[in-house]
C-alpha cells in the first residue's frame, strides 16, 4: 500500500449561512484583512459589501484586490502582493478555485519577498526554501469545482512563456475554510456545470492511476463519480435546492483532499494535458478546457489499457464495456451543455505541435512520457488534441 501524505484546513466550517455566522470572529487571525476575489460575481451578487461591511463591523480593516481572472497569471499574484505586502495580517479568498489559488501562491510571494516562479515545480529545478510563517489564508468558495481550499497546490499561468505550472506545499493549506453552499445558488448554469465536471476529473483521474489496491478509496471514488453525475444533473434543474448545491461542494472539497486516493497513490493525468492548452489559451477555463479534453483522453486510454477501465464502467454503465464508458461520459456533458471542441473554442490547429511539445517538456515525468493509466507520448498527445480539435478518430490501437 503507497503512503500518502494529507493536510487538512485547521478549521472547516459546513453549512447554510455558516460564512455570516463565522466571519466576524476571524478578528482573531489580525486587525487588518486583504480580500482576494475575482471580476464579477462577488460584487454583482452583493456577497463582496456584504463580506465587508461585516468584517468592518467586527473591528477589522479591510483591503482589496479584484478582478482575478481565470488561469490566474504570476503577474496576478504579484499584484496582490504589492497591494497587501505591508498593510494585512491574513488574507480571505472570495471565489473560486483561480481566485483560490491566487491567494494561496500570494500568501507566499508575500512572505518570501521572491518571484512566485521561482516555486513553480518543473523537473530537476531546485526550490528555494519557504518562509518560516505565510500569512494565514481563509477559503470562502463560491463555486463547487476545484477543491482548492482542501490542499496546499496552487496552479499559475506565465503568459509570456505561454506556460502553466503548479506550486504545492502543505504549509498553504487554507487555515480556516467557510463552505456556504447559499452562495452557489447565484452561480449561472454554466459555471454549475463545469465545476461538476472538473470535480469528476479530479475523482477519474486518481481512480485509474492507482498503483495499489485499496478497496476502500476505490469505492469512495466510485461513489462520488455517480454522486456527482446525477447530482449536477438535478441541481441544474433545481438551481436554488441548497442541499444538492451542498452535496456538490463536500464533493468538491473530497475531490482534492486526497481522502479518494488513500492509501494508492493515484495522481492526475489528463490535467496535465489541459495545463498546456490553457497555458497557450489562457482565456480557456480550466474546467472547459478539461470537458472539451475528456472524450478524447477517454477514448484513447480506454482502448490502450480497457481492462483497467471496466469496473468504472460497470459502476457508471451497468456493462464491463469501456465504450460504454465513453458513451455515457459524453451524453452527462452534453446534458451540461458543456461539450465543446477545441475547434469552437478558437484553438488553431497550427498550436497543436507546440503545444504538445510544451505539455511533454512540463509534464513528461514518465520517461518523456505524460503519466496515464497508458503513459502518453508525443504521437498520442497530439492526436488526443487533433481528436478534441474535432479532427478524425485515432489511427490504430497501438499503444502511446
Amino acid at each position: 500500500m503507497k503512503r500518502t501524505h494529507v493536510v487538512f484546513p485547521r478549521a472547516f466550517h459546513f453549512g447554510p449561512d455558516v460564512l455570516w455566522k463565522i466571519l466576524p470572529t476571524l478578528n482573531t487571525l489580525g486587525n487588518r484583512v486583504g480580500i482576494v476575489t475575482g471580476k464579477r460575481w462577488a460584487r454583482e451578487s452583493g456577497v463582496l459589501p456584504r463580506v465587508i461591511q461585516t468584517l468592518e463591523q467586527a473591528g477589522l480593516q479591510v483591503f482589496l484586490a479584484e478582478g482575478i481572472p481565470s488561469n490566474p497569471d504570476r503577474d496576478d499574484v504579484h499584484r496582490i502582493r504589492d497591494l497587501f505586502q505591508e498593510n494585512v495580517d491574513w488574507l480571505l479568498a472570495l471565489g473560486g478555485g483561480s481566485v483560490m489559488d491566487a491567494t494561496k501562491a500570494a500568501a507566499l510571494a508575500m512572505a518570501s519577498g521572491r518571484d512566485i516562479w521561482d516555486y513553480v515545480y518543473e523537473p530537476g529545478k531546485s526550490l528555494p526554501p519557504l518562509p518560516r510563517e505565510l500569512p494565514p489564508v481563509v477559503a470562502v468558495p463560491t463555486v463547487a469545482g476545484s477543491g482548492s481550499e482542501s490542499d496546499g497546490a496552487a496552479v499559475l499561468n506565465h503568459r509570456e512563456q505561454k506556460r502553466k505550472l503548479f506550486l504545492s506545499f502543505p504549509e498553504l493549506t487554507p487555515r480556516v475554510v467557510l463552505m456556504d453552499p447559499v452562495l452557489h445558488t447565484s452561480l449561472s448554469p454554466e459555471q454549475t456545470a463545469l465545476g461538476a465536471v472538473d470535480i469528476f476529473c479530479q475523482f477519474l483521474e486518481p481512480l485509474t492511476m492507482f498503483q495499489a489496491s485499496f478497496s476502500l478509496a476505490e469505492r469512495i471514488s466510485l461513489l462520488a463519480l455517480q454522486e456527482v453525475m446525477e447530482r449536477s444533473r438535478e441541481v441544474l434543474r433545481f438551481p436554488d435546492r441548497v442541499e444538492l448545491r451542498a452535496s456538490l461542494a463536500l464533493l468538491s472539497t473530497l475531490s482534492m483532499n486526497r481522502w479518494g486516493r488513500m492509501g494508492t497513490g493515484g495522481t492526475l493525468s489528463l490535467h496535465w494535458l489541459e495545463h498546456a492548452l490553457s497555458g497557450y489559451y489562457p482565456d480557456i477555463a480550466h474546467p472547459q478546457g478539461l470537458a472539451s479534453l475528456l472524450p478524447a483522453y477517454l477514448e484513447y486510454q480506454t482502448r490502450q489499457r480497457p481492462e483497467i477501465w471496466s469496473p468504472l464502467s460497470l459502476a457508471l454503465t451497468g456493462t464491463r464495456d469501456p465504450e460504454a464508458l465513453v458513451r455515457h461520459v459524453i451524453r452527462w456533458l452534453e446534458d451540461l451543455r458543456v461539450a465543446r471542441s477545441l475547434r469552437e473554442l478558437g484553438v488553431q490547429e497550427a498550436d497543436l505541435e507546440p503545444m504538445t511539445e510544451r505539455a511533454l517538456q512540463d509534464y513528461g515525468w514518465d520517461e518523456g512520457r505524460i503519466p496515464g493509466p497508458a503513459p502518453m507520448d508525443r504521437d498520442a498527445v497530439r492526436a488526443i488534441y487533433r481528436r478534441a480539435l474535432g479532427g478524425d478518430d485515432f489511427p490504430g490501437n497501438s499503444s502511446g
